[in-house]
């Protein structure tokens, strides 16, 4: 029996060295989501850090007028009782006057 003989196969066109381009065309609009949706990340985490920040700010304002109130109180009261010991001691001093000593 005669050996039977493969059909040759057909050669192929050469193939470019790298990837096609309908491949690089879908990495582009991939990359291009993956940029743009970056982006919106990045917006919305801005815009909580600068909330965040707002609400800092806010609550030490608050602060810083409660300490102000505090002190503006405090500075009322001591005037008023600066006034009062003032106050006491000019009734003792009529009241010394207007009493005679006992021992005479």
């Amino acid at each position: 029996m005669p050996a039977r003989k493969r059909p040759r196969a057909r050669a192929r066109p050469a193939r470019p060295a790298g990837p096609s381009l309908a491949s690089l065309k879908r990495e582009i609009r991939r990359l291009t989501a993956a940029r743009a949706a970056d982006a919106r990340r990045h917006t919305r985490q801005l815009a909580a850090v600068r909330r965040a920040a707002d609400r800092r700010l806010a609550a030490m304002v608050r602060e810083i007028a409660a300490l102000r109130h505090h002190e503006a109180r405090a500075e009322a009261l001591e005037r008023l009782l600066a006034d009062h010991r003032q106050r006491i001691a000019e009734l003792e001093a009529l009241l010394e006057k207007a009493t005679p000593t006992a021992i005479g």
